[in-house]
C-alpha cells in the first residue's frame, strides 16, 4: 500500500440543487485553494533544499503540505461530485468527513539525486495525469446528468472517480517531495516504503516477569498444590 491514501464513503442519494449548481457553490473553496497553492509551492521550494542538504522533510512543512494536499482532493472531490458534503477550509485531517487523504509520517532519509532529479522524473506520471484529467471530466459530467435528472450516483462513477483522485493524491505527494517512492498506479501494487522518521522502540521485558518458555510455573520455588484428598 502506498504511504498516501485516499478513501471516499459511497452515498447512493445525492442532493440535486447543490449539484446543479456545484461549480458556482464551490467558488470560495477554489478562491482558498489558490492561495493555499502558492503558500504550499513556496514552502516545497524551501523543502527541496532542505531535503538536498538534510537529508530529509522538515517536519513542520510536510505537515503544512500535506496538510494542503488533503484540502485540495477535498475540494476536487466536492467539485467532481464524488461527494456532496461541505469541505472545511482547515488543512487538518477530519475523520468524519467523507473524502479522507491520510499519509505516513515523512521518512528518516530521503534520496537527495531523487529529490535533485524530480521534475524529470515526474515526467511520465504527468502525462498519465493529464489523460486521467479527460476521465474526471467525463465522470463528472455523467454524474451531474444522473444526479440531477435521476437523483442518485452511479456507484461505478463513484468508484472511477475515486481510483483516478487517488492516483492524483498520489502524484500530487510525489512532486511535493513528500515521498520518494514512485506513485504506482493502483493500490494494489505493493511498494517499498521508507521508515518514518521517528519509531517507537519496543519496551524491553523483564525476564523475571514471566516463567520462561517451555518450563512449567511450578518449580522447586513455586511447587504445585497438592492434589484433593479422594
Amino acid at each position: 500500500m502506498y504511504p498516501v491514501t485516499y478513501e471516499a464513503d459511497y452515498l447512493k442519494e445525492r442532493n440535486r440543487l447543490t449539484t446543479f449548481f456545484r461549480l458556482i457553490v464551490a467558488i470560495p473553496w477554489l478562491i482558498v485553494a489558490v492561495f493555499y497553492g502558492i503558500a504550499a509551492f513556496v514552502v516545497v521550494v524551501i523543502a527541496w533544499f532542505a531535503l538536498l542538504i538534510l537529508g530529509r522533510y522538515p517536519q513542520g512543512m510536510y505537515d503544512f503540505v500535506g496538510g494542503v494536499l488533503r484540502f485540495s482532493m477535498r475540494v476536487s472531490a466536492f467539485v467532481s461530485l464524488q461527494t456532496d458534503a461541505w469541505p472545511s477550509f482547515g488543512i487538518s485531517d477530519d475523520p468524519t468527513y467523507p473524502v479522507r487523504v491520510r499519509f505516513n509520517p515523512p521518512a528518516a532519509r530521503q534520496s537527495r539525486a531523487k529529490v535533485f532529479f524530480r521534475l524529470i522524473l515526474l515526467f511520465p506520471i504527468m502525462v498519465l495525469s493529464y489523460a486521467m484529467s479527460y476521465f474526471i471530466q467525463a465522470a463528472a459530467a455523467i454524474a451531474w446528468l444522473t444526479i440531477v435528472f435521476r437523483g442518485y450516483q452511479p456507484a461505478a462513477i463513484h468508484n472511477g472517480l475515486a481510483y483516478v483522485l487517488g492516483w492524483n493524491t498520489r502524484v500530487n505527494a510525489y512532486a511535493m517531495l513528500m515521498r520518494d517512492e514512485y506513485p504506482p498506479v493502483g493500490d494494489e501494487i505493493p511498494v517499498e516504503v521508507d521508515p518514518p522518521a521517528f519509531t517507537e522502540q519496543p519496551v524491553p521485558v523483564d525476564p523475571g516477569s514471566a516463567p520462561a518458555q517451555g518450563r512449567p510455573a511450578g518449580g522447586p520455588d513455586n511447587p504445585p498444590p497438592p492434589p484433593p484428598n479422594g
